[in-house]
């Protein structure tokens, strides 16, 4: 009975649970290793598990484990496919009250900032994550050009001026909430031939 329970619910959560799902489940934690050692589900970190069926996804299984993380810099902009380059770390961004252990290239935000352009796409694998926008990336990278070389940046702006998606108003309003109003609107006039 409690098989079929959990692979309905690894079914309809990307394949993944953590410890609090499973005893809601009724899968006490002295049972978990029986479904470990059943090759069911794996232990991805502490806490979580996941279906042995699917493929492990780094950024879904970091944002289950630290929710308010956001992918942000180099990792969003690989994400959203406006560079090919694929990041040597990921990067994030929390709020500055937030502590995140592991190998990340954490930036820190305060809360008046730290909403702005965050939407839900999907991951290289497929689950749903949390990223900044391209509008909310292009500023973060003009506020903090030493980030990303100037050749990036260049291929950056060439491929979101190219793009069918950009959205040039939500652009220039970011621009004037991050105090980069002028460095955007140049870039606009020159890059969009005004």
């Amino acid at each position: 009975m409690h098989n079929t329970e959990l692979i309905n619910f690894l079914n309809n959560n990307n394949g993944y649970i953590t410890t609090s799902e499973l005893v809601k489940l009724k899968i006490f934690k002295s049972k978990i290793n029986d479904y470990i050692k059943n090759g069911i589900i794996e232990k991805v970190s502490h806490g979580l598990y996941m279906d042995t069926n699917k493929f492990k996804d780094d950024y879904y299984i970091l944002q289950k484990k630290y929710p308010s993380a956001i992918f942000s810099y180099n990792t969003a902009l690989h994400i959203l496919n406006l560079t090919n380059k694929v990041p040597s770390e990921i990067d994030i961004t929390v709020p500055r009250n937030k502590k995140v252990r592991g190998n990340y290239n954490v930036h820190h935000s305060s809360e008046n900032y730290y909403n702005i352009g965050i939407i839900e796409v999907k991951s290289p694998i497929g689950n749903p994550v949390k990223v900044y926008n391209a509008e909310r990336c292009i500023c973060d990278m003009l506020r903090n050009e030493r980030e990303i070389d100037l050749e990036l940046q260049n291929r950056i702006l060439n491929y979101y001026f190219n793009s069918k998606e950009k959205n040039i108003d939500l652009l220039t309003e970011y621009a004037k909430i991050f105090n980069i109003y002028e460095k955007v609107d140049t870039i606009v006039k020159v890059m969009m031939k005004w």
